[in-house]
């Protein structure tokens, strides 16, 4: 063969067609190789770039502010999760391709369509308007927005992102309240740095301080001080705030012009996050006023008003400081009573003004001759006290003697007339083995009252011949009280009080008897003392409550108004408002049927105490009465203070209103003062039809005493028609 065969060919190449084969077939792989390789980078970038987008997605989606795409129409494209909370759609599925035109407020929409038309110009932009959720939401919003370019660099969307700002515009006007509030408000508020150096004041502060703000700011409060509280008084403060508590209370500083002024102060610390403190906050509010008017008020009720001495209230507070503090110290001291000698001579030939000046001149008398720490007071009428620190019996005696006897060289003269005067004094030493208060002030009482009987213009020193057996009797009270009201021998009795000025129903008074194991009376003067002494009154007290519960229970066809007198240790009792209110529940009773009567002395006595138990119970709906006002220890202030609605006018100036002027003038005060403060007014000790006349001429609004009705049983009042008339003039039974 000349040629071979094509397969000879193909199997038995020549060299040429060797290499040229080889080099085709490398070609060939290698081609395949490049090919793979490229194969393998495109999945490996196409891999890539999905990753990237997912976790961009993962971002956006992640993101906590809405981020969306718009179309030029307002057509939602797309939106996050954090955009589906603010629209209120539980899924992109039911905004996707709506417009979001329908999603903005009425009032921004068209803000909003021209915000979007911008974009689509290529403007980049901020916007805030007012979403409408799809469950009705309103929220306000703050978006950014750009247009998002496509490969020709035209813009193909609106691209946002959008944030929830509703809470923080609430927060901003809240703010803004707040900071036109601190501007306007009408107390001085200052805030300082956690070194006390201001950096706020409002201009409250400029018009109280007098200090600008340009001379304030930098400064510490320390511009303001006055220089009336001590080094400690500041020290106390500072330790107080610097360590996280809050420190309120008065404080004297001064103004720029050096005027001092009074302030309720607050300062509080703020902190941080971490507790530390980084500000303080300090509010003041001028009360110079209010202060200087309650300093006035203070010392009205404290001192005598004609004498400028302490009063009895005043008085007894400084004796039972005294008691309290010898039973530690065992030291001596003594009182004195004083009573000035027929005293009714001088108002009675010259006047009530003389008399008046009489007192005034036998106080300033009396002061003069003891020591300046020693107390000296009228109590009342022409009586004076006197209370003698740390002195023995024999030094009491030379000062007694010595102040009855520059009474007695002093002369008082009113026009044409001269007097000699002359007191008698009474003198109690007190020790560590002294009786309680009012026990010390009745010795003292006695002592006077027995110088007086001896022939006046006299010293009469306490002598404790009495005191054992008195004190086993009272004892003995302790044991029949706890028995009595065991074993009910207690009894109601009641007295009327009838309206002067209309028909009104008549109302009555409680009081209580007890009758021992022979069936007498025994009337409330022997047993109450002891009561009172003894700490058992709230018990008696309520004994009384509870069987005046159950009367008018009993008597519930009735319009029956029961008084019940209430101990000074009652109106201290918390548990005596439990038992109130259980007991008119337990009887179904109405509150209103109820008038508690406490005296003026227990009163004022514990007026703090007083004010809270009157309010709780005339939350209830019970009535109060203020008993015997004018025995003492009266005073307007205090009588405006109590909340009471009725004020009963004490007799020592009722029964001598026909022939005593002073009494009367007293009666009409009283009676004016108390419906000034819209408060009935009831006299008591009303003995006959005149001195009602009188009263009821004077606008006197009830009566009491036995010329209306003597007191007699609670159970007479069973008897009574349904709707008794104001006309009851009973027999005690």
């Amino acid at each position: 063969m000349g040629e071979g065969s094509i397969f000879e060919q193909l199997i038995t190449p020549s060299a040429a067609e060797l290499y040229f084969r080889s080099f085709f077939s490398l070609l060939i792989i290698g081609g395949a190789v490049v090919l793979r390789m490229v194969l393998l980078r495109y999945r490996y970038q196409n891999l890539e770039l999905k990753e990237q987008r997912a976790m961009m997605k993962r971002i956006i989606d992640s993101d906590p502010e809405c981020i969306k795409t718009v179309a030029a129409d307002g057509e939602l494209l797309d939106m996050n999760p954090a955009g589906l909370k603010i629209v209120e759609a539980d899924s992109i599925e039911q905004v996707r391709y709506a417009s979001v035109y329908d999603l903005i407020a009425d009032e921004d929409r068209a803000g909003y369509i021209a915000f979007n038309e911008r974009v689509f110009k290529g403007q980049s932009g901020i916007m805030e308007y007012d979403v409408m959720g799809l469950k009705g939401a309103r929220k306000r919003v703050e978006t950014h927005a750009v247009p998002l370019l496509d490969e020709d660099g035209r813009v193909s969307a609106h691209l946002a992102v959008t944030r929830d700002i509703t809470e923080f515009k609430r927060s901003q006007e809240e703010l803004k309240k707040f900071s036109v509030a601190v501007e306007q408000c009408a107390s001085v508020v200052m805030i300082t740095d956690a070194e006390a150096c201001l950096t706020y004041v409002n201009p409250r502060f400029t018009h109280v301080t007098g200090f600008s703000v340009e001379e304030a700011l930098g400064q510490t409060p320390r511009i303001l001080r006055s220089g009336k509280h001590t080094d400690s008084f500041y020290a106390q403060l500072w330790q107080r705030i610097s360590n996280g508590r809050e420190w309120r209370g008065k404080m004297q500083n001064r103004r720029k012009s050096g005027e001092l002024y009074w302030a309720m102060v607050v300062i509080s610390p703020l902190k941080d996050e971490t507790g530390k403190i980084t500000q303080y906050l300090c509010t003041q509010e001028d009360i110079t006023s209010s202060h200087l008017l309650s300093e006035q008020l203070d010392h009205q009720a404290r001192h005598c008003m004609l004498t400028g001495l302490i009063n009895r209230y005043e008085f007894e507070q400084r004796l039972d400081l005294m008691l309290k503090g010898l039973r530690r110290t065992g030291t001596l001291h003594a009182v004195f009573f004083l009573d000035i000698d027929q005293f009714k001579v001088i108002n009675d030939s010259c006047g009530h003004m003389a008399g008046d000046q009489l007192l005034r001149q036998i106080g300033s008398l009396i002061q003069s001759h003891v020591r300046q720490n020693d107390s000296v007071s009228r109590l009342g009428g022409d009586e004076f006290a006197v209370l003698l620190e740390c002195c023995a019996p024999q030094e009491a005696i030379r000062v007694a003697e010595k102040l009855r006897a520059a009474v007695e060289d002093s002369v008082f003269g009113w026009g044409d007339n001269i007097f000699r005067m002359t007191v008698s004094i009474g003198v109690v030493c007190i020790d560590d083995h002294s009786p309680e208060i009012a026990e010390v002030m009745s010795y003292a009482d006695t002592s006077c009252y027995m110088a007086k009987e001896l022939g006046r213009n006299r010293v009469q020193l306490y002598q404790d011949n009495e005191t054992s057996q008195r004190r086993q009797d009272e004892a003995q009270w302790v044991g029949r009280i706890h028995d009595g009201i065991e074993h009910n021998r207690f009894c109601l009795y009641v007295q009327d009080i009838v309206g002067l000025q209309q028909d009104d129903l008549p109302h009555y008074e409680v009081l209580i008897r007890y009758r021992d194991e022979q069936g007498q009376l025994i009337p409330p003067g022997a047993f109450l003392p002891p009561a009172e002494r003894f700490g058992l009154s709230p018990k008696l007290d309520r004994w009384v409550i509870k069987n005046v519960c159950a009367f008018l229970a009993k008597n519930s066809n009735k319009n029956l108004n029961l008084s019940i007198n209430l101990s000074g240790l009652s109106i201290a009792d918390d548990e005596l408002l439990f038992c109130v209110r259980k007991l008119l529940e337990e009887y179904k009773v109405d509150p209103q049927q109820l008038c508690f009567e406490i005296t003026e002395t227990a009163a004022i006595s514990n007026l703090a105490n007083a004010v809270r138990f009157i309010n709780a119970m005339k939350e209830i709906g019970c009535r109060f009465a203020l008993d015997d006002f004018g025995s003492g220890l009266s005073s307007f202030g205090y009588l405006k203070t109590l909340p009471v609605d009725f004020v009963k006018i004490d007799g020592i100036f009722v029964k001598d209103i026909l022939d005593d002027e002073v009494d009367m003038a007293m009666v009409r005060s009283i009676n004016d003062i108390g419906h000034l403060m819209g408060k009935k007014t009831i006299a008591e000790f009303v003995e006959n039809s005149e001195i009602a006349d009188r009263l009821r001429e004077v606008g006197v609004d009830y009566a009491q005493g036995y010329g209306i009705a003597k007191p007699y049983s609670i159970k007479r009042l069973a008897d009574l028609p349904v709707n008794p008339v104001n006309t009851v003039a009973v027999e005690d039974i």
